[in-house]
C-alpha cells in the first residue's frame, strides 16, 4: 500500500469519526427538541463541510474540471511549449533566418516526435527566405508525425495552404484535406476539412479564383487551431 492510499484512508477515517459524533449530537438534540442546540447542529455541519471539503475538495475539483481542461487545451503529445523554442526564436528576432532553422533541426533531433519545429520552420522559409521546397518538405513532414487530432488538422491545413494560395495547385490541396478526412474520421476537425473540401472541389472544377493572396500564407492563422 502506498503513501497516497494510506492518507486517503486516514482522510477517510477522520471524516467517518466526526460525522459520528456529529450525527450523535445532532440525535441528542432533535429528541429534546433544543432551538439553541438546533442552531448549534447547523454550525457544525457547516463546519463538517468545510472539514470534508479540505480533506477530499482538492482531488474531488482536479477530477471534475480534468475533463473540462482537455476539451480546451487538447492533450496532444505533439504539441508542447519547450524552452528549446526560445534559441531559434532568438535568431528569428535577431533577423538570421537560416541560422533559427537550424536551431529548429537541433529541437527536432532531440524531440523527434514534436512537430512544431516543422511548422515553424515552413513558416521561416516561406516568409522569410521564400523557400518554398523547404517549407513543403517540414510540412509533409509534420503532417506524417502529427497522430492527434488538433495536429494532424493544423499540419495538413499549412500544406493545404502552401498548395492552394503559394503554389496555386487546389488539385493537391484538396488531395491533402481527403487524406486528413480519412485520417480523423468523424472528428470535429474532420468535418472543417470536408467544408475545405467542397471549396476546393469548386475551385478544381471552375476554376474559381483564389480569395486570399499568396504572399499573406505565412501570417495567415490556419482555421484548424488548438483552441477549436
Amino acid at each position: 500500500m502506498n503513501l497516497q492510499r494510506i492518507i486517503f484512508w486516514v482522510r477517510v477515517l477522520i471524516a467517518f469519526v466526526l460525522g459520528s459524533m456529529l450525527f450523535r449530537f445532532a440525535e441528542s438534540v432533535i429528541s429534546h427538541a433544543d432551538i439553541v442546540g438546533g442552531i448549534m447542529v447547523l454550525v457544525l455541519l457547516l463546519m463538517y463541510g468545510v472539514v470534508l471539503f479540505l480533506l477530499f475538495g482538492h482531488s474531488f475539483l482536479n477530477r471534475i474540471a480534468d475533463p473540462f481542461a482537455r476539451l480546451y487545451m487538447p492533450g496532444d503529445e505533439n504539441f508542447r511549449i519547450a524552452p528549446e523554442y526560445s534559441i531559434p526564436e532568438a535568431r528569428v528576432n535577431a533577423g538570421k533566418y537560416a541560422q533559427a532553422i537550424e536551431e529548429y533541426r537541433k529541437v527536432i533531433v532531440e524531440h523527434p516526435g514534436d512537430i512544431y519545429p516543422h511548422l515553424r520552420i515552413a513558416d521561416i522559409a516561406l516568409k522569410h527566405l521564400q523557400d518554398v521546397q523547404i517549407a513543403e518538405l517540414d510540412l509533409m513532414t509534420a503532417v506524417a508525425k502529427a497522430t492527434g487530432e488538433d495536429s494532424a488538422a493544423m499540419a495538413a491545413g499549412r500544406l493545404a495552404d502552401l498548395y492552394q494560395l503559394t503554389l496555386h495547385e487546389p488539385a493537391r490541396a484538396l488531395e491533402v484535406m481527403k487524406q486528413l478526412c480519412e485520417k480523423i474520421p468523424g472528428t470535429k476537425q474532420a468535418k472543417l476539412a470536408e467544408e475545405r473540401i467542397a471549396t476546393l472541389e469548386e475551385i478544381v472544377q471552375h476554376g474559381q479564383p483564389l480569395l486570399k493572396s499568396p504572399e499573406k500564407l505565412a501570417s495567415r492563422p490556419s482555421r484548424f487551431k488548438l483552441s477549436d
